[in-house]
């Protein structure tokens, strides 16, 4: 499926959908993106033959000769590489511009918080046996938008650190994002966070301060779901950090799988798995800070399971989109590339109307479908699964997100 063949064939269209207080030639010369105007005419004609490299899958020689035969440029190859290595940092400008704008759609709520998954891709260079590059991404899960992106090479950890966040905000994280330090700052700016733990990833002290017994709270929990309020060591001398610890017993089914990869990953390693991993492993930890008089401990499981949405995202860029298969090796060029692809996208889900209009586009007809709460993912290639909804605990009604579809 080519996503994004209305980028070409409608260019002036595409333009029109960018920001309003971008200015895309001014932009360009101040970076260092656009100093001069031999074979390629202006900064929106590089931006153009950047989208062909890096949205349309074309390779170099490929662009070169699409950008002649349409009388957009005439360039060769070696000149094309200076100029997308040039401009690697400016379109990360760009592509920050429109996240921007889409953070300034309007999104929908959920009890009043708005909800952001946050997570990270790997993205590999060819014949690469590790990861090269690491996407760091924030999604809103009323609209389906990213809205916040972090480009690093393949040392840059997952982190909280990252995103910016602001009151009446929840971050949504994976057990990876779990660490010290990092959740502070989160409710210092006012937002409120969820994220899964493992049984070692943080220093956890009872309420009081006192020792904080987990594997006795486990097996002390009679219900399926349970709580118990701990804190935080972070090692600052700072005092603890309070929070709630949220758990839910899966089921033998769930322990078993998770169970069985523990013991496979510790054999790869010539190991046997720690038996406390393995009792572990019959749960799900989440350290949340939202309040438990509005927001039970179910209501916590639930919202947590929102995070796959994110997932989908990330299978939108690769599988849709192309965001795996990376030509090229050196750092600036691969930037390039990969900013590129993600400007496509964005501006492939505008043009095909998925995505809410913002500034200065207008109000619009909302399109979407509503994406009912689901355990599990759907495969963005099948047809969505309707999963029949039940109110939260708690009275709270049943959150419905809407997923941008891209173009067939």
């Amino acid at each position: 499926m080519e996503i994004t063949a209305s980028i070409s064939d409608h260019w002036a269209d595409v333009l029109s959908l960018l920001p309003a207080g971008l200015d895309v030639e001014a932009s360009a010369r101040e970076c260092g993106a656009f100093t001069r105007a031999r074979g390629v005419k202006n900064a929106a004609t590089l931006l153009r033959l950047s989208l062909a490299y890096g949205g349309r899958g074309m390779s170099l020689r490929e662009c070169c000769a699409w950008a002649e035969g349409s009388g957009v440029a005439e360039l060769s190859d070696p000149a094309l590489v200076n100029r997308l290595r040039d401009a690697q940092a400016w379109l990360g400008d760009v592509l920050a511009a429109l996240l921007a704008e889409q953070g300034l759609a309007s999104v929908g709520r959920w009890a009043g918080y708005r909800l952001r998954a946050i997570d990270a891709t790997a993205i590999c260079a060819p014949g690469a046996d590790r990861t090269t590059w690491r996407l760091h991404a924030a999604c809103d899960l009323a609209s389906g938008q990213i809205d916040q992106l972090e480009l690093t090479d393949g040392h840059g950890a997952e982190s909280l650190d990252r995103f910016a966040f602001r009151p009446g905000e929840i971050a949504i994280a994976d057990r990876g994002y779990a660490r010290p330090r990092d959740l502070r700052p989160v409710l210092r700016a006012g937002g409120q966070l969820i994220v899964r733990t493992g049984w070692n990833s943080l220093s956890l002290v009872a309420a009081d301060g006192a020792p904080f017994d987990l594997f006795g709270v486990l097996a002390g929990l009679r219900e399926q779901e349970g709580e118990s309020p701990v804190a935080i060591r972070e090692g600052t001398g700072e005092a603890p950090l309070p929070l709630r610890l949220v758990i839910r017993r899966k089921t033998p089914k769930e322990a078993e799988q998770a169970q069985l990869k523990l013991r496979k990953e510790a054999k790869k390693r010539g190991k046997k798995p720690d038996p406390r991993s393995l009792k572990a492993a019959r749960y799900i930890l989440l350290l949340t800070s939202l309040p438990a008089e509005t927001f039970p401990a179910a209501d916590v499981l639930a919202l947590y399971r929102l995070r796959w949405q994110i997932e989908l995202s990330f299978k939108r860029f690769k599988s849709l989109a192309g965001l795996d298969q990376l030509p090229a090796k050196s750092e600036d060029l691969a930037r390039a590339w990969i900013y590129a692809k993600l400007i496509t996208v964005l501006l492939a889900e505008r043009l095909a109307g998925t995505v809410p209009d913002s500034p200065p586009s207008g109000p619009g007809i909302d399109r979407r479908q509503p994406v009912a709460l689901a355990q599990r993912q759907t495969h963005p290639r099948q047809p969505a699964r309707r999963h029949p909804r039940r109110p939260l605990v708690g009275g709270h009604p049943q959150p419905s997100f809407a997923m941008p579809t891209l173009p067939a």
